[in-house]
C-alpha cells in the first residue's frame, strides 16, 4: 500500500465540518457548567462564598464540597487505571494542587456560567507544598506496582557489571525531560444526560469502554445503565485514555438540575486537572565494542507523580525492548514525591 492513494474515511467529514464531536450534540434544555479551580498547590479549603454567584443571571447550581451529592467511597469507587483515576469530585474540602476542581456553576448559557464562576470566592489554610523535582530525588521510592499494569517496574537480564568491563566504549549520561502538558487543538469536553436512572456520556475520549466502567463504579450505578458517546476526537496524545474530573462532574450536575449539562475545559484548563507527561530523570548507561555491537544496557528512570496516585512513566520500558545481540540490560523504575511527586523505574 505504500504509495498508493488511499481514502480516508472520515476525511470529508472532517474538512467539511459535518464531523460532530463530543461538544457538538445538540439537546434540548441544555445547561452549561464552568469548574471553578483552587489557587493553591496544597492546603484546605476554609470557606467557600458562592452567594453572589448563585443569584447571577441564567446560574442553575453551584456545586462545591458543601452540597455536591455524596458518592460512594467519597467518589473512589472506581479508581483503576489507565480509565479510572483520583479524581477531585468536591466531596471534601482538601486542596491537593494548584488549578484543582473546588466548584461547579451550571447555568443557561456558557456565557453565564463563566462569569458565574469568576464570583465564587475561596478562602484556604494554605499547607507547604514540594514543587520542585530536583529538591524532591531525594525522597524517590521504588515502584512496587507493574507499569501500565502489564512490566515489572525493576527487571535485569545478564549481568551488567561485567558486561561494560567488555567494553571498547561506554556512555554514562543524566538526562532530563521536562513536564509536557497534552493539550489537543480539541478540549477535554462533555455532555452528560440522565434518562430516568440511564446515563449517556458524549465524552472526548479514546477509551469509551473505560470510561464507561469506571463512571458507573464512581456514581455506583451498573455498568448497563450508562452509554459513553464518542464519534471523533480532535487530539489526545494519551491524555483521553482516562475519564476525569469534569466527566463524572457533569453527570453529578446533569442529575442536579435535571436537564443535560455541558462542561467544555478552557484552553486554561487543560493545564493540570486532565494529566500530564511527567518530568523524569534519566540515568543512562550504554556499553559497546569496537564493532558497534552494543553489550551493555543499564537505564535508571526518576519520574514525577501526583501525592494522591502513582503514575509512573514507561520510559524506563525502552532499554528491553532494545535486544542486540549478547546484549544484556537492566532497568529501575522510582517515584520521588514531590506535593504533585515522582517515581523511580529501572532497567539495567
Amino acid at each position: 500500500m505504500i504509495g498508493d492513494p488511499l481514502n480516508r474515511l472520515d476525511g470529508r467529514l472532517k474538512v467539511t465540518g459535518a464531523a460532530r464531536y463530543s461538544a457538538e450534540w445538540p439537546h434540548d434544555r441544555l445547561a452549561y457548567g464552568v469548574v471553578v479551580q483552587s489557587t493553591i498547590p496544597r492546603g484546605e479549603i476554609a470557606s467557600i462564598d458562592t452567594a453572589e454567584a448563585s443569584a447571577a443571571p441564567g446560574v442553575l447550581a453551584v456545586l462545591t464540597a458543601e452540597n455536591a451529592p455524596r458518592l460512594p467511597q467519597d467518589g473512589r469507587a472506581g479508581v483503576s487505571p489507565p480509565a479510572g483515576r483520583e479524581l477531585s469530585l468536591l466531596q471534601t474540602r482538601e486542596v491537593r494542587y494548584n488549578g484543582e476542581p473546588i466548584a461547579l456553576v451550571v447555568a443557561e448559557s456558557f456565557e453565564q456560567a463563566t462569569y458565574a464562576a469568576s464570583l465564587v470566592r475561596a478562602a484556604y489554610r494554605v499547607a507547604p507544598a514540594a514543587i520542585d523535582m530536583e529538591r524532591a530525588l531525594p525522597s524517590a521510592e521504588p515502584y512496587t506496582q507493574k507499569i501500565l499494569g502489564l512490566f515489572e517496574p525493576a527487571s535485569r537480564r545478564g549481568h551488567v557489571r561485567d558486561a561494560l568491563q567488555r567494553c571498547d566504549a561506554t556512555i554514562d549520561h543524566r538526562y532530563t525531560t521536562p513536564l509536557e502538558t497534552h493539550n489537543a487543538m480539541e478540549p477535554h469536553a462533555t455532555i452528560a444526560q440522565w434518562d430516568g436512572d440511564r446515563l449517556t456520556l458524549y465524552d472526548a475520549t479514546q477509551y469509551v469502554y473505560g470510561v464507561k466502567r469506571f463512571v458507573a463504579k464512581t456514581l455506583g450505578i451498573p455498568d448497563d445503565r450508562v452509554r459513553v458517546v464518542s464519534k471523533f476526537v480532535g487530539g489526545a496524545f494519551g491524555s483521553k485514555g482516562s475519564a476525569w474530573s469534569h466527566v463524572v462532574l457533569a453527570a453529578m450536575a446533569a442529575r442536579h438540575v435535571e436537564r443535560p449539562v455541558k462542561v467544555v475545559l478552557t484552553r486554561r484548563q487543560m493545564f493540570g486537572p486532565v494529566g500530564a507527561r511527567p518530568y523524569t530523570v534519566q540515568h543512562l548507561v550504554v556499553g559497546a565494542r569496537k564493532d558497534g555491537a552494543i553489550l551493555a544496557i543499564r537505564q535508571d528512570v526518576d519520574s514525577s507523580t501526583s501525592t494522591f496516585e502513582d503514575w509512573v512513566e514507561s520510559s524506563s520500558l525502552a532499554a528491553p525492548v532494545s535486544r542486540p545481540a549478547r546484549s544484556v540490560w537492566s532497568r529501575r523504575s522510582t517515584s520521588s514525591r514531590k506535593r504533585s511527586a515522582s517515581i523511580r523505574s529501572s532497567c539495567g
